[in-house]
């Protein structure tokens, strides 16, 4: 390029300075507005966004409440609601700026079962945003638990030996020395453990306390629900050991039982008011009332609950006609027994009962325990097997272990029935409490 040229190019760049950077500014402003208009947007939306969550939280946790207040409802209903329509419980009710409505839809089956169970639906809604939260439940029985105490009776320890599998809840503060292995769930009512030596337990499903108490029926509960469920036109089997008698119920493996009772003469011999009666389990509705105590063993084929006004004591193994050698039951097994004493329900101290004791059932002792008789003499008994269920309303010893004698009495190897979160003996009593089986957040 010429000396002329460029010379003619740089007075055209002065001539035009000016131009240029009014066409930068130009450009600049309409860049920088549009940055703006676009950051704007993004606060609207972003604000929207965040509004909406918030109000979408708030909607929820309405529809949550509306979801425990629709279960108090049930806890308190006494009889549980029956038929099988839906109703509205509550209609928008209003819970801070937002507003909630809730239905229950009882089962179907619940006409024909005792064991009672409902839907409960809430929808909530906060400004435009709404939630909807669906839960089924169903009463709790004391079957719920492989183990349940209302007073855990003094300081009763859990030792190393000691096996607890499935639910556990005691009402008390539970004791704990060793390692004991429990495998469902722990809780208590009571804020801590009393911590023995070598305090190692092993939560395997963890723990929580401070949880609210169960409270225990009375024999005229449990009736009471024996006659709304059954309508009192199939009585129970009644047996009348009352007035200084004795009796005794066999449980057999082809579905019947065998029963005496009798009373002791001024000599000691056994005069006979019923002897070695067979009654088919299937004839009796689903129940055995024995007024007094009782002594049962034997083989369990079918389902029955036995309910005694005074103690009942386990004489010698009580299985299922449908369980292994080691008394564990099948886990495709029909057979339930329910055991419920108005007292106390006791292993005797028997010839058969000093070399281990296998117990198939769903036991609850209303008044007091489920013991040992003389648990703490004479040499060890070896291990006290349960497969199902025990509630007791004050926890009894089984054994001892340590101190000068040694131990006595049994080790402990409690295992729950798994086939009791869908089966439970006929009329056995519940708690008042509902378990949730299911929960859904229908919004997504």
């Amino acid at each position: 390029m010429k000396l002329r040229d460029i010379k003619t190019l740089v007075n055209l760049i002065r001539q035009n300075e000016s131009g240029v950077s009014l066409l930068l500014a130009i450009f600049l402003g309409i860049a920088l507005s549009s940055i703006g208009y676009a950051t704007f947007q993004a606060v609207i939306i972003a604000g929207r966004t965040s509004g909406d969550h918030a109000q979408s939280m708030q909607a929820f946790w309405i529809a949550e409440g509306g979801m425990e207040r629709a279960l108090r409802y049930l806890r308190f209903a006494s009889p549980p609601p029956g038929g099988t329509a839906p109703f509205t419980y509550q209609h928008d009710i209003v819970v801070g700026s937002g507003k909630y409505t809730s239905t229950i839809d009882p089962d179907d089956a619940n006409i024909g079962t005792y064991i009672k169970g409902y839907t409960i639906t809430v929808e909530a809604e906060v400004g435009k945003i709404s939630r909807s939260i669906r839960s089924h439940v169903r009463t709790s029985t004391f079957g719920k638990y492989a183990y349940l105490s209302g007073s855990e009776g003094g300081t009763i320890w859990f030792t190393s030996a000691d096996l607890i599998e499935g639910p556990m809840h005691s009402n008390d503060r539970i004791s704990i020395t060793g390692s004991p292995t429990f495998m469902g769930k722990l809780t208590s009512s009571a804020t801590s453990f009393n911590q023995g030596s070598g305090f190692n337990p092993d939560f395997q499903q963890g723990y929580q306390l401070g949880v609210p108490q169960v409270d225990f029926p009375v024999l005229q509960d449990v009736i009471d629900n024996y006659l709304l469920e059954n309508g009192g036109s199939n009585p129970p089997l009644t047996i009348d050991a009352r007035f200084n008698r004795d009796a005794e119920i066999t449980f057999n493996s082809d579905g019947t039982i065998t029963y005496s009772v009798w009373r002791y003469s001024w000599w000691g011999g056994k005069i006979y008011i019923e002897h070695d009666q067979v009654v088919s389990l299937a004839s009796v509705s689903g129940m055995i009332n024995v007024k007094g105590d009782v002594d049962i063993k034997g083989t369990v084929n079918g389902q029955v609950t036995l309910l005694a006004s005074d103690n009942i004591n386990i004489i010698d193994d009580i299985v299922y006609h449908d369980s292994d050698a080691a008394g564990v039951p099948s886990p495709a097994s029909t057979d339930l027994l329910g055991i419920i004493s108005v007292k106390n329900i006791v292993i005797a101290d028997t010839w058969e009962n000093r070399n281990n004791c296998v117990i198939n059932g769903v036991m609850l002792a209303l008044g007091n325990s489920f013991t040992v008789e003389n648990y703490w003499s004479g040499a060890p008994r070896g291990t006290l097997s349960v497969y199902g269920s025990l509630s007791q309303k004050v926890r009894g010893p089984v054994g001892t272990f340590g101190g000068w004698g040694g131990s006595t009495g049994y080790a402990k190897n409690y295992h729950y029935d798994q086939r009791l979160n869908s089966m439970i003996p006929p009329y056995f009593p519940t708690t008042g409490q509902y378990e949730v089986t299911n929960w859904t957040d229908l919004s997504y």
